[in-house]
């Protein structure tokens, strides 16, 4: 695959995991912590696999960050993040630690 392809996907793969990040951090079902915890390492280790194959130059990240903030936002669309409330702030806050991590 080529590294276009490569930054769509890593940018989904890591929207997807600010997502459970967010999720388990402001869950109101405690008995979801154990799941949710796992769904963020899968997607580190598969983000991590995924970035481990290129060097990513400035504008690769902010293409791999535009790719992650619409994904996210896709994801907080689903029914499980409707009784979920967090402050708006923590978005992109999450998306740069998250990229910090596995680029």
């Amino acid at each position: 695959m080529g590294k276009n392809r490569i930054i769509g996907i890593l940018g989904g793969v890591i929207g997807g995991m600010v997502a459970h990040k967010i999720l388990l951090k402001y869950t109101n079902k405690p008995e979801s912590i154990h799941h949710l915890t796992s769904e963020v390492d899968n997607y580190r280790n598969n983000a991590e696999s995924i970035a481990s194959e290129f060097n990513w130059s400035e504008k690769d990240k902010k293409r791999i960050k535009e790719d992650a903030l619409k994904s996210l936002n896709s994801e907080l669309k689903e029914p499980h993040f409707h009784d979920v409330k967090f402050p708006i702030e923590v978005v992109n806050v999450l998306i740069e630690e998250t990229m910090n991590e596995i680029l």
